[in-house]
């Protein structure tokens, strides 16, 4: 189905339908600097039995990008707002990087939204390192645009082979990399790196699945660990070798932990 807009707190908000019209509601929530289309390598894994809703957040792809800075609770009320104006009363979150960072305010502020939680790839605690790696990403952006960062955080996504191997969906996440709008990104890392869930964590009681990329220098197995620990009804599966977007890079492995999840927490 082609994007639709709605809207939601004064933006506009983009989101598309894949798969079972008549399966549980999936909501699907990207990374910085993306937009809904890093999930099309789980979509076919997801079809036959899944509803998937997939929108783009405050700043990227195609929902509107004021200018910011944006903030965690801007994100996590977009979210909200987005279901309920889709008259959805639940759904099973599935997000990465930023998109589990908004799956987690959603599951502390609005638990009774979600019939699941899937965190991949995400922390729940901004530390100096990040915000000092935000500043850097932004300060570059200010002067040259999202090219040069592109090539800063390339290979903290992916690993070195992907990188050299440049295929077809290593190009379809640099093209949507650099089309996002800076003020989208400038908006969106600044709310980021005020990110501050950690000691929240032990509040959400979803079910919920941890996806951790073993060699994910932004978000490091440890983060994972963290979450695993302060989460009550929480699994902890981890992807060996992998960097930041393993959903692209290993898409077998990262889908049967993703479909298994979600098979189990909506039985």
């Amino acid at each position: 189905m082609k994007m639709q807009t709605t809207h939601v707190n004064g933006i506009d908000v983009a989101y598309r339908w894949d798969g079972n019209k008549n399966g549980p509601i999936v909501m699907m929530a990207h990374a910085m600097g993306t937009s809904n289309e890093i999930w099309n390598r789980q979509i076919e894994a997801l079809s036959d039995r899944y509803h998937i809703l997939r929108y783009d957040w405050r700043g990227h792809g195609k929902t509107s990008a004021p200018q910011g800075p944006y903030t965690l609770d801007e994100f996590v009320d977009d979210a909200v707002g987005t279901m309920s104006a889709l008259e959805l009363e639940k759904v099973h979150w599935v997000g990465i990087s930023t998109g589990g960072m908004i799956g987690q305010g959603v599951a502390i502020k609005h638990p009774g939204r979600l019939n699941s939680l899937t965190l991949c790839n995400t922390t729940s605690q901004s530390n100096p390192w990040y915000r000092n790696w935000v500043a850097e990403r932004q300060a570059v952006v200010k002067k040259s645009g999202m090219v040069p960062v592109w090539d800063m955080t390339k290979r903290l996504w992916f690993t070195d082979k992907f990188v050299e191997a440049e295929n077809a969906d290593y190009h379809k996440i640099k093209d949507v990399f650099i089309a996002t709008p800076v003020e989208g990104y400038l908006g969106g890392t600044s709310a980021v790196a005020d990110l501050n869930y950690l000691d929240s964590l032990d509040q959400i009681t979803t079910n919920t699945r941890i996806i951790a990329a073993g060699d994910d220098p932004v978000t490091p197995i440890q983060r994972s660990e963290e979450m695993n620990e302060r989460i009550k009804n929480s699994k902890l599966f981890i992807i060996d070798g992998q960097r930041h977007f393993s959903n692209i890079e290993s898409p077998r492995a990262f889908n049967k932990l993703l479909r298994d999840g979600l098979d189990e927490m909506a039985s």
